[in-house]
């Protein structure tokens, strides 16, 4: 079986962490098949005004990064039909020159549809290669607002596709009513369980809660913090930890509400250091307006902690009556609450059982054996 994917977001030199938990599911299917994987990225003068291709190879996963250059006008209208045009005559090229190489792929496996889902539906008319599509996020929120460039080819897109697939079953259903799609499944969001396990860890003086996100404001992250400091009238003994970028407006509501001794910003860490930040949490906190189907939460739950999560998009799919409580999105009462139960109940769950539960739900070879089967079927037909 030979599959090439072709993702539209993935880490690179700009944004090392852009869908990174893209190659995430690429490392889980690479356990069991060879991949190869190409990913376009727009470059800028960083390269001299040149071209550039990384290769990462580990012998199982092919990872191909290329950096096209595109010089602008100035005219915003005319240089957006004139990289559009010059982008996929670029991917093509790249494409044509894969094919050359290595042979023709049996499949082709599309990671979010905008841009690399137009080179697919090319190459499946020009060599009758079938696509299957990834999609990541819930797509649903400001689809309108695009362009209709985007809008059409996103709906072409997914209706040619073999099949596809998104990492909740709540979205995939919702992307199945927007788009008809004929055939859809969920397939979640892999952990790498070598650094997000469960450790035994010496009480903490205080019950320490975790929050790690990109700190976007759809995170919801300032409400977090808001709603800690009425908790402090009532409980004291806790502490905030809270990692992702550094977000000055979140450290002077901290300092505003005087809670720079009980809230602590870790500044952006590495994946492997988020996991040891959680290996050392009582519990995990997420309260984001909307989300599809986050890593941290299926992360924390590895590690064995409770979560205090806002139920929208997928999060109930992971987050249930045994391993933590959900809350109505933007309800500061309801989150209060939850967080005050949390540690007021503190035998109320089996950490350990928590993290056996979501190792056996989300690690590689249980991810990887879900996409190898969805090819299987397809290539079946």
């Amino acid at each position: 079986m030979k599959v090439l994917w072709l993702a539209s977001w993935y880490p690179d030199e700009y944004e090392p962490t852009n869908g990174d938990f893209i190659q995430r599911h690429a490392k889980a299917v690479s356990t069991l098949i060879p991949i190869d994987l190409i990913h376009v990225i727009q470059a800028g003068k960083d390269f001299g005004y040149l071209n550039k291709v990384v290769i990462n190879d580990d012998g199982k996963l092919h990872e191909a990064i290329h950096y096209f250059y595109f010089k602008k006008t100035g005219i915003a209208i005319i240089d957006k039909i004139r990289y559009n045009k010059a982008y996929l005559n670029y991917y093509r090229k790249i494409i044509h020159q894969y094919i050359q190489e290595k042979g023709r792929p049996d499949l082709i496996h599309v990671h979010v549809p905008m841009k690399a889902g137009i080179i697919s539906l090319r190459f499946y008319k020009e060599f009758n290669i079938p696509y299957i599509v990834s999609e990541q996020s819930s797509l649903k929120d400001k689809f309108n607002e695009h362009s209709f460039f985007f809008r059409y080819y996103t709906k072409k897109i997914f209706r040619q596709a073999a099949l596809v697939t998104n990492v909740s079953l709540a979205i995939a259903k919702v992307l199945k009513q927007m788009f008809h799609i004929n055939d859809i499944r969920g397939i979640p969001n892999v952990v790498d369980t070598n650094h997000f396990n469960f450790k035994p860890k010496q009480k903490n003086s205080v019950f320490r809660w975790l929050h790690a996100s990109t700190m976007h404001p759809v995170k919801n992250v300032g409400k977090i913090i808001q709603t800690f400091k009425n908790i402090q009238a009532i409980r004291n003994d806790w502490e905030l930890i809270i990692c992702g970028p550094i977000n000055k407006d979140y450290e002077q509501l901290v300092e505003q509400l005087n809670l720079q001794s009980k809230i602590k910003f870790t500044g952006a860490i590495s994946y492997e250091e988020v996991a040891k930040q959680m290996q050392q949490a009582d519990a995990f906190i997420l309260f984001s307006k909307h989300e599809n189907f986050p890593c941290v939460i299926v992360e924390a739950l590895c590690c064995g902690l409770q979560v205090v999560a806002s139920n929208v998009g997928g999060i109930m799919e992971a987050v249930n009556e045994t391993n933590g409580i959900l809350v109505e999105t933007g309800n500061t009462d309801e989150l209060q609450k939850a967080i005050i139960s949390i540690m007021n109940n503190l035998n109320k769950f089996d950490l350990e059982t928590i993290s056996k539960s979501a190792i056996s739900k989300y690690n590689y070879q249980t991810i990887a054996n879900q996409f190898l089967a969805v090819y299987n079927e397809v290539l079946g037909r």
